[in-house]
């Protein structure tokens, strides 16, 4: 998977509603907050296009400090839909924040889109309750759509046992050097099981085996049945030589946080990539698990006050 520089992708071209026609549609990670969603773009360039967008001026830099919050109004409506673990939501823009390089933790500008869901409970049950990650697909026609039921879920030694067998798969040659637990807090020797839908569960894992006389972490996530007839890798394993119980070079670790509703009604993944070698590197993604590709990401560490 490759990194985005501006922490955006795009999910094809679309034009925002209201808005200009070069912007293609994207997806943006954020969370709920009662009647809203907050999402946050790290970027220069997405700030700048943004700000000019909304008001005309590209004078972004020098107003930072005197006008960061811009109001949207109906003559200038930003359309999105608002995914997550409940559903669809359709949703209107209604504030645009610019904060200031660093402000929120990177050195680049963050871009904060304050969306609305209309008022009355229109979009039913699939408006998310606050405090819960949410993917924004910002442009295009909105939509609304429920959740799936997801499998049962597996917890204690039940999830233990799925995610031991996933990590074995990885690397049938090595020696698994430690039980796996199920522990998304933990950086080695632990994983996540997070039920999908008709009976698969997405599991990620972070399991040391030891490789000749070397210690290796092996890190990846997969979407599976039970009893791994069907195992199917989302974020391919990858290895890196530990020194210390430190990655000196290589690969993030994968840690799986959950998921929300896809357009399609497939999950995207929630997924945190953390560097050992590079912290500032580390981020937390969405991931299309059909393509097996990143649609949304932010930096790990971003707070914005």
């Amino acid at each position: 998977m490759r990194r985005a520089s501006a922490l955006i992708l795009g999910l094809g071209i679309a034009s925002c509603a209201g808005g200009s026609s070069r912007r293609a549609q994207v997806a943006a990670l954020g969370w709920s907050l009662g009647g809203e969603a907050h999402v946050f773009v790290a970027g220069d360039g997405f700030a700048r296009d943004w700000y000019r967008d909304l008001t005309g001026s590209a004078a972004l830099a020098e107003s930072l400090a005197q006008k960061p919050l811009i109001a949207v109004g109906e003559r200038a409506p930003r359309a999105a839909t608002i995914l997550s673990s409940h559903g669809a939501a359709p949703a209107r823009l209604t504030l645009a924040r610019f904060h200031a390089p660093r402000r929120c933790g990177p050195a680049e500008i963050v871009t904060e889109l304050v969306f609305a869901f209309p008022p009355g409970g229109g979009a039913g049950r699939s408006v998310p309750p606050s405090h819960v990650t949410v993917v924004a697909l910002v442009g295009g026609a909105p939509f609304a759509g429920g959740a799936g039921t997801p499998s049962p879920a597996l917890t204690g030694d039940s999830a233990a046992l799925l995610i031991g067998r996933v990590a074995r798969a990885a690397d049938r040659r090595a020696t698994l050097l430690a039980p796996l637990v199920a522990d998304p807090e933990r950086a080695a020797d632990a994983g996540e099981v997070v039920p999908l839908l008709r009976q698969r569960y997405a599991v990620g894992f972070r399991a040391r085996f030891l490789s000749g006389t070397d210690t290796m972490l092996v890190t990846g996530v997969a979407e599976t049945d039970r009893r791994l007839n069907e195992l199917r890798w989302v974020i391919r394993p990858v290895r890196a030589k530990l020194t210390g119980g430190m990655m000196r070079a290589g690969p993030s670790r994968y840690s799986l946080r959950g998921t929300v509703t896809g357009p399609g009604g497939e999950p995207l993944l929630l997924v945190n990539e953390i560097g050992d070698v590079s912290l500032r590197d580390s981020r937390a993604t969405a991931v299309d698990i059909t393509k097996r590709r990143v649609v949304a990401a932010q930096p790990l560490a971003l707070r914005c006050p």
